[in-house]
Protein backbone atom coordinates (compact mmCIF):
# COMPACT_ATOMS: atom_id res chain seq x y z
CA UNK A 1 0.00 0.00 0.00
CA UNK A 2 1.24 3.51 -1.05
CA UNK A 3 1.09 6.38 1.54
CA UNK A 4 -0.82 9.17 0.65
CA UNK A 5 1.16 12.45 1.65
CA UNK A 6 -0.41 14.77 -0.38
CA UNK A 7 -2.47 17.90 1.03
CA UNK A 8 -1.78 16.78 4.70
CA UNK A 9 -0.69 18.76 7.54
CA UNK A 10 0.99 16.67 10.19
CA UNK A 11 4.56 16.99 9.03
CA UNK A 12 7.63 15.69 8.25
CA UNK A 13 7.65 13.35 11.56
CA UNK A 14 3.79 11.76 10.93
CA UNK A 15 4.62 10.91 7.72
CA UNK A 16 7.35 8.68 8.30
CA UNK A 17 5.28 7.20 11.05
CA UNK A 18 2.15 6.26 8.32
CA UNK A 19 5.08 4.75 6.00
CA UNK A 20 6.43 2.45 8.73
CA UNK A 21 2.12 1.54 9.98
CA UNK A 22 1.27 1.30 6.50
CA UNK A 23 3.72 -1.01 5.59
CA UNK A 24 2.96 -3.24 8.77
CA UNK A 25 -0.71 -3.42 8.18
CA UNK A 26 0.37 -6.05 4.84
CA UNK A 27 0.84 -8.12 7.42
CA UNK A 28 2.35 -12.26 6.73
CA UNK A 29 -0.09 -14.70 4.99
CA UNK A 30 -2.29 -16.89 7.03
CA UNK A 31 -0.48 -20.04 8.20
CA UNK A 32 -3.35 -22.03 7.76
CA UNK A 33 -4.90 -20.90 4.06
CA UNK A 34 -1.62 -19.00 2.62
CA UNK A 35 -3.95 -16.56 1.76
CA UNK A 36 -2.84 -12.14 2.76
CA UNK A 37 -4.38 -10.76 5.99
CA UNK A 38 -5.21 -7.35 6.73
CA UNK A 39 -4.31 -5.79 10.50
CA UNK A 40 -6.57 -2.50 10.35
CA UNK A 41 -6.40 0.91 12.81
CA UNK A 42 -9.93 1.79 13.38
CA UNK A 43 -10.35 5.32 15.37
CA UNK A 44 -13.28 7.31 16.83
CA UNK A 45 -13.59 9.61 19.77
CA UNK A 46 -16.16 8.43 21.64
CA UNK A 47 -15.87 6.16 24.77
CA UNK A 48 -16.68 2.32 24.09
CA UNK A 49 -20.06 2.62 25.83
CA UNK A 50 -20.88 4.96 22.70
CA UNK A 51 -22.88 4.14 19.89
CA UNK A 52 -19.46 4.63 17.59
CA UNK A 53 -17.75 2.08 19.56
CA UNK A 54 -21.18 -0.13 19.20
CA UNK A 55 -21.08 0.24 15.26
CA UNK A 56 -17.00 -0.51 15.29
CA UNK A 57 -17.15 -3.80 16.81
CA UNK A 58 -19.98 -4.61 14.53
CA UNK A 59 -18.35 -3.89 11.34
CA UNK A 60 -15.27 -5.55 13.28
CA UNK A 61 -17.43 -8.89 13.88
CA UNK A 62 -18.41 -8.95 9.97
CA UNK A 63 -15.17 -8.55 8.48
CA UNK A 64 -13.90 -11.01 10.80
CA UNK A 65 -16.28 -13.09 10.17
CA UNK A 66 -17.19 -12.73 5.77
CA UNK A 67 -12.95 -13.28 4.99
CA UNK A 68 -12.64 -16.19 7.86
CA UNK A 69 -10.44 -13.82 9.98
CA UNK A 70 -8.38 -12.64 7.23
CA UNK A 71 -9.10 -9.12 7.89
CA UNK A 72 -8.65 -7.75 11.62
CA UNK A 73 -9.76 -4.35 12.59
CA UNK A 74 -8.42 -2.77 16.13
CA UNK A 75 -10.59 -0.15 17.49
CA UNK A 76 -9.12 2.53 19.17
CA UNK A 77 -12.11 4.40 21.01
CA UNK A 78 -11.81 7.86 23.54
CA UNK A 79 -9.45 9.52 20.84
CA UNK A 80 -6.97 7.29 21.68
CA UNK A 81 -5.06 7.98 18.34
CA UNK A 82 -5.33 12.02 18.54
CA UNK A 83 -8.76 13.58 18.17
CA UNK A 84 -10.98 13.91 14.64
CA UNK A 85 -8.80 16.61 13.48
CA UNK A 86 -5.58 14.48 14.10
CA UNK A 87 -7.34 11.38 13.37
CA UNK A 88 -8.28 12.48 9.77
CA UNK A 89 -4.63 13.82 8.83
CA UNK A 90 -3.42 10.06 9.99
CA UNK A 91 -6.23 8.39 8.09
CA UNK A 92 -4.62 10.53 5.06
CA UNK A 93 -1.31 9.27 4.95
CA UNK A 94 -2.50 6.03 6.17
CA UNK A 95 -1.46 5.83 10.42
CA UNK A 96 -5.36 5.24 10.70
CA UNK A 97 -6.94 3.25 7.87
CA UNK A 98 -10.68 3.79 9.23
CA UNK A 99 -12.07 6.55 11.41
CA UNK A 100 -15.61 7.98 12.19
CA UNK A 101 -15.28 11.45 11.71
CA UNK A 102 -18.12 14.32 11.51
CA UNK A 103 -18.54 16.42 8.76
CA UNK A 104 -18.14 20.02 10.45
CA UNK A 105 -14.27 19.23 11.31
CA UNK A 106 -13.98 18.40 7.77
CA UNK A 107 -14.70 21.38 6.40
CA UNK A 108 -11.14 22.22 7.04
CA UNK A 109 -9.95 20.15 4.13
CA UNK A 110 -13.23 20.79 1.89
CA UNK A 111 -15.09 24.46 3.05
CA UNK A 112 -18.22 22.98 1.19
CA UNK A 113 -19.34 20.72 3.58
CA UNK A 114 -20.68 23.88 5.87
CA UNK A 115 -23.87 24.20 4.01
CA UNK A 116 -24.42 21.35 5.95
CA UNK A 117 -23.69 23.04 8.68
CA UNK A 118 -26.41 25.47 8.64
CA UNK A 119 -28.96 26.14 11.44
CA UNK A 120 -32.26 24.89 11.77
CA UNK A 121 -31.80 23.42 7.81
CA UNK A 122 -33.42 19.88 8.47
CA UNK A 123 -36.84 19.41 10.60
CA UNK A 124 -35.96 15.79 12.68
CA UNK A 125 -33.31 13.75 12.45
CA UNK A 126 -34.72 11.10 9.94
CA UNK A 127 -34.53 14.38 7.72
CA UNK A 128 -31.33 15.15 7.83
CA UNK A 129 -30.34 11.17 7.69
CA UNK A 130 -32.27 10.93 3.98
CA UNK A 131 -30.86 14.33 2.61
CA UNK A 132 -27.63 12.54 3.86
CA UNK A 133 -27.61 9.29 2.04
CA UNK A 134 -29.32 11.27 -0.96
CA UNK A 135 -27.49 12.63 -4.29
CA UNK A 136 -25.94 15.71 -1.66
CA UNK A 137 -24.29 13.51 0.42
CA UNK A 138 -23.24 11.09 -2.87
CA UNK A 139 -21.50 14.83 -4.15
CA UNK A 140 -20.07 15.52 -1.07
CA UNK A 141 -18.30 12.41 -0.73
CA UNK A 142 -16.98 12.24 -4.13
CA UNK A 143 -15.88 16.08 -3.05
CA UNK A 144 -13.50 14.32 -0.12
CA UNK A 145 -12.23 11.80 -2.26
CA UNK A 146 -11.65 13.75 -4.91
CA UNK A 147 -9.36 16.73 -2.88
CA UNK A 148 -8.47 14.59 0.32
CA UNK A 149 -8.14 10.95 -0.65
CA UNK A 150 -10.09 9.87 1.88
CA UNK A 151 -13.25 7.12 1.41
CA UNK A 152 -16.49 7.82 2.64
CA UNK A 153 -18.05 4.28 3.57
CA UNK A 154 -21.57 6.03 4.17
CA UNK A 155 -23.36 8.39 7.19
CA UNK A 156 -23.83 7.77 11.02
CA UNK A 157 -27.37 8.61 12.79
CA UNK A 158 -26.11 10.89 14.75
CA UNK A 159 -29.06 13.50 15.09
CA UNK A 160 -29.01 17.32 15.90
CA UNK A 161 -26.23 18.64 18.86
CA UNK A 162 -28.30 20.53 21.28
CA UNK A 163 -26.69 22.50 23.82
CA UNK A 164 -25.97 21.51 27.68
CA UNK A 165 -24.87 23.39 30.43
CA UNK A 166 -23.95 23.85 34.22
CA UNK A 167 -26.17 27.31 34.37
CA UNK A 168 -29.50 27.55 33.26
CA UNK A 169 -32.46 25.95 31.10
CA UNK A 170 -32.38 27.13 27.08
CA UNK A 171 -36.31 27.84 27.03
CA UNK A 172 -35.51 30.95 24.36
CA UNK A 173 -32.81 32.33 22.23
CA UNK A 174 -31.84 34.97 25.02
CA UNK A 175 -31.02 31.92 27.19
CA UNK A 176 -28.10 31.26 25.37
CA UNK A 177 -26.68 34.74 25.50
CA UNK A 178 -22.82 34.86 27.46
CA UNK A 179 -22.64 30.75 27.94
CA UNK A 180 -19.62 29.76 27.50
CA UNK A 181 -19.87 26.88 25.18
CA UNK A 182 -17.81 24.41 23.82
CA UNK A 183 -18.56 24.16 20.40
CA UNK A 184 -17.10 22.14 16.92
CA UNK A 185 -13.99 23.92 15.68
CA UNK A 186 -15.88 24.87 12.65
CA UNK A 187 -16.50 28.60 10.85
CA UNK A 188 -20.63 27.79 10.97
CA UNK A 189 -20.79 26.35 14.25
CA UNK A 190 -18.83 29.55 15.72
CA UNK A 191 -20.76 31.99 14.09
CA UNK A 192 -24.46 30.92 14.73
CA UNK A 193 -23.58 30.14 18.19
CA UNK A 194 -22.24 33.62 18.18
CA UNK A 195 -24.80 35.23 16.84
CA UNK A 196 -27.22 33.71 19.24
CA UNK A 197 -24.92 35.21 21.86
CA UNK A 198 -23.08 32.37 22.78
CA UNK A 199 -18.55 32.53 23.61
CA UNK A 200 -18.20 29.93 21.44
CA UNK A 201 -15.12 28.11 22.26
CA UNK A 202 -13.72 25.05 20.42
CA UNK A 203 -11.83 22.93 22.13
CA UNK A 204 -10.25 19.37 21.82
CA UNK A 205 -13.50 16.75 23.02
CA UNK A 206 -11.33 14.69 25.38
CA UNK A 207 -10.82 18.14 27.38
CA UNK A 208 -14.55 19.00 27.91
CA UNK A 209 -14.88 17.11 31.07
CA UNK A 210 -12.43 18.31 32.96
CA UNK A 211 -13.07 21.76 31.35
CA UNK A 212 -16.81 21.77 32.75
CA UNK A 213 -15.70 20.54 36.01
CA UNK A 214 -13.53 23.73 36.73
CA UNK A 215 -15.59 26.06 35.07
CA UNK A 216 -13.44 26.99 32.60
CA UNK A 217 -16.25 26.21 30.16
CA UNK A 218 -20.48 26.49 30.92
CA UNK A 219 -21.75 23.74 28.73
CA UNK A 220 -21.34 22.54 24.96
CA UNK A 221 -23.56 21.10 22.29
CA UNK A 222 -24.44 17.28 22.01
CA UNK A 223 -26.49 14.81 21.41
CA UNK A 224 -28.12 12.60 24.48
CA UNK A 225 -26.04 9.49 23.84
CA UNK A 226 -22.93 11.38 23.49
CA UNK A 227 -23.25 13.59 26.44
CA UNK A 228 -23.95 10.72 28.36
CA UNK A 229 -21.44 8.00 27.08
CA UNK A 230 -18.69 10.94 27.96
CA UNK A 231 -20.57 11.38 30.96
CA UNK A 232 -20.92 14.80 30.93
CA UNK A 233 -23.98 14.58 32.58
CA UNK A 234 -22.37 14.21 35.80
CA UNK A 235 -21.02 18.18 35.30
CA UNK A 236 -23.36 19.45 33.57
CA UNK A 237 -27.58 19.50 34.89
CA UNK A 238 -29.08 21.53 32.08
CA UNK A 239 -29.99 19.79 28.93
CA UNK A 240 -32.37 21.49 25.72
CA UNK A 241 -33.31 20.07 22.78
CA UNK A 242 -32.59 23.31 20.62
CA UNK A 243 -31.78 21.86 17.41
CA UNK A 244 -29.49 24.58 15.97
CA UNK A 245 -27.24 22.37 14.31
CA UNK A 246 -27.63 18.56 12.32
CA UNK A 247 -24.50 17.26 12.73
CA UNK A 248 -23.81 14.11 9.49
CA UNK A 249 -21.41 11.80 10.77
CA UNK A 250 -19.18 9.72 8.34
CA UNK A 251 -17.32 6.36 8.50
CA UNK A 252 -14.18 6.79 6.20
CA UNK A 253 -11.45 4.32 5.25
CA UNK A 254 -8.28 5.18 3.47
CA UNK A 255 -8.15 5.71 -0.21
CA UNK A 256 -4.87 3.70 -1.01
CA UNK A 257 -5.54 1.07 1.43
CA UNK A 258 -9.16 0.19 0.22
CA UNK A 259 -8.19 0.17 -3.48
CA UNK A 260 -4.90 -2.12 -2.79
CA UNK A 261 -7.44 -4.37 -1.02
CA UNK A 262 -8.71 -7.79 -3.25
CA UNK A 263 -11.65 -6.89 -5.39
CA UNK A 264 -13.76 -9.57 -3.01
CA UNK A 265 -12.50 -7.60 0.32
CA UNK A 266 -13.55 -4.63 -1.20
CA UNK A 267 -17.14 -5.97 -1.72
CA UNK A 268 -17.47 -7.31 1.89
CA UNK A 269 -16.00 -3.88 3.16
CA UNK A 270 -18.82 -2.41 1.56
CA UNK A 271 -21.44 -4.46 2.47
CA UNK A 272 -20.29 -4.88 6.02
CA UNK A 273 -20.25 -1.08 6.07
CA UNK A 274 -23.56 -0.92 5.43
CA UNK A 275 -25.04 -3.37 7.52
CA UNK A 276 -23.11 -1.51 10.16
CA UNK A 277 -24.16 1.89 9.91
CA UNK A 278 -27.64 0.11 9.55
CA UNK A 279 -27.11 -1.11 13.02
CA UNK A 280 -26.06 1.94 14.27
CA UNK A 281 -29.44 3.83 13.55
CA UNK A 282 -30.98 0.74 15.18
CA UNK A 283 -28.94 1.08 18.21
CA UNK A 284 -28.63 4.90 18.20
CA UNK A 285 -32.75 5.41 18.59
CA UNK A 286 -32.80 2.97 22.01
CA UNK A 287 -30.07 4.83 23.28
CA UNK A 288 -31.07 7.97 22.95
CA UNK A 289 -34.36 7.10 25.34
CA UNK A 290 -31.97 5.29 27.62
CA UNK A 291 -29.49 8.31 27.66
CA UNK A 292 -32.47 10.81 28.61
CA UNK A 293 -33.90 8.76 31.37
CA UNK A 294 -29.90 8.52 32.93
CA UNK A 295 -30.12 12.20 32.80
CA UNK A 296 -33.15 12.47 34.59
CA UNK A 297 -32.04 10.12 37.08
CA UNK A 298 -28.69 12.32 37.52
CA UNK A 299 -30.87 15.30 38.43
CA UNK A 300 -30.36 16.70 34.59
CA UNK A 301 -33.08 19.17 33.73
CA UNK A 302 -34.63 18.18 30.29
CA UNK A 303 -36.58 21.04 28.60
CA UNK A 304 -37.91 20.85 24.96
CA UNK A 305 -38.03 24.72 23.82
CA UNK A 306 -40.38 26.07 21.25
CA UNK A 307 -38.11 26.88 18.61
CA UNK A 308 -39.89 29.11 15.91
CA UNK A 309 -38.03 32.42 17.66
CA UNK A 310 -34.69 30.41 18.09
CA UNK A 311 -34.29 30.35 13.21
CA UNK A 312 -35.28 34.28 12.23
CA UNK A 313 -32.67 35.03 15.34
CA UNK A 314 -29.66 33.20 13.56
CA UNK A 315 -30.47 31.57 9.69
CA UNK A 316 -30.53 34.01 7.73
CA UNK A 317 -27.35 35.95 8.74
CA UNK A 318 -25.40 32.57 9.09
CA UNK A 319 -26.52 31.73 5.58
CA UNK A 320 -25.82 35.22 3.61
CA UNK A 321 -22.21 34.77 5.09
CA UNK A 322 -22.07 31.49 4.12
CA UNK A 323 -23.16 32.31 0.67
CA UNK A 324 -20.45 35.07 0.31
CA UNK A 325 -17.30 32.92 1.81
CA UNK A 326 -17.87 29.88 0.08
CA UNK A 327 -17.06 29.63 -3.88
CA UNK A 328 -20.21 29.19 -5.49
CA UNK A 329 -21.83 29.22 -2.29
CA UNK A 330 -25.68 30.98 -3.12
CA UNK A 331 -25.66 28.21 -5.57
CA UNK A 332 -24.44 25.47 -3.59
CA UNK A 333 -26.79 26.15 -0.49
CA UNK A 334 -29.60 26.79 -3.02
CA UNK A 335 -29.34 23.28 -4.05
CA UNK A 336 -29.24 22.14 -1.07
CA UNK A 337 -32.50 23.91 0.55
CA UNK A 338 -34.09 22.31 -2.62
CA UNK A 339 -33.14 19.16 -2.13
CA UNK A 340 -33.91 19.49 1.62
CA UNK A 341 -37.53 20.52 1.00
CA UNK A 342 -38.21 17.68 -1.51
CA UNK A 343 -37.16 15.37 0.74
CA UNK A 344 -39.00 16.94 3.30
CA UNK A 345 -42.17 16.67 1.00
CA UNK A 346 -41.65 12.94 0.88
CA UNK A 347 -39.85 13.01 -2.45
CA UNK A 348 -36.78 10.30 -3.26
CA UNK A 349 -33.59 12.33 -1.26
Amino acid sequence: MTARVARVRGGFGLTIVAVLLAASCRAPESADSGLPTWEVRFSHVLSTGSEFHLMAERFRDLMLERTDGRFRVAIYPSGQLGGERVAFEQIQVGAVHMAITGTPVLSAWVPETQIFDLPFLFETRDHGLAVMNGRMGDWWRGLLLERTGVRSLGFLDYGFRHVYNRRRPVEAPGDLAHLKLRVLQNATYLAAYSALGVQATPMNYGEVYSALQQGVIDGGEANAVGLVSSRLHEVAKFYSFTSITYNPITLLVNEPFYQALPRDIRETVDRSAADALAYQSEVARRMEADALEQMRANGVEVSRPELTPFGPAVRPRIRDELAERLPDGEALIARLEAEAERTRRGGRP
